[in-house]
C-alpha cells in the first residue's frame, strides 16, 4: 500500500520523531543506527496509521522496515526467538 499522508494524523512527523528519540534513533529491530542507507522509519504494527499508540510503533530502519512489514501480523507466533521490539511491548 502506497504511502497516503492523507491517512495519517496532522502530527505525524512530530509522533515519528519521538518514537525514533525513544529507540535512541536506532532500529528496534537490527540495531543499526540512522545513516545514509539506513534511513530510520517507524512502522504501525497493525498496519493502521491513524492507531499511534506506543505498543503499536517501532523504529525500523527501511530494510527492516520492509521485512517486517511483507511478513509480521500482530498475534502470531513465532519460530525462533522474538525480537526486541516484540518483547518491549508485550505481543
Amino acid at each position: 500500500m502506497p504511502w497516503d499522508k492523507r491517512r495519517y494524523p496532522e502530527n505525524w512527523e512530530e509522533i515519528a520523531e519521538e518514537v525514533k528519540k525513544r529507540a535512541g534513533y536506532r532500529c528496534e529491530n537490527c540495531g543499526s543506527p540512522s545513516i545514509p542507507g539506513r534511513i530510520l522509519t517507524v512502522h504501525h504494527l497493525d498496519m493502521n496509521p491513524q492507531n499511534n499508540s506506543f505498543e503499536n510503533l517501532v523504529a525500523l530502519c527501511q530494510a527492516c522496515h520492509l521485512h517486517i512489514q511483507a511478513k509480521y501480523r500482530p498475534g502470531q507466533g513465532f519460530l525462533f526467538k522474538k525480537p526486541k521490539w516484540v518483547k518491549t511491548r508485550n505481543l
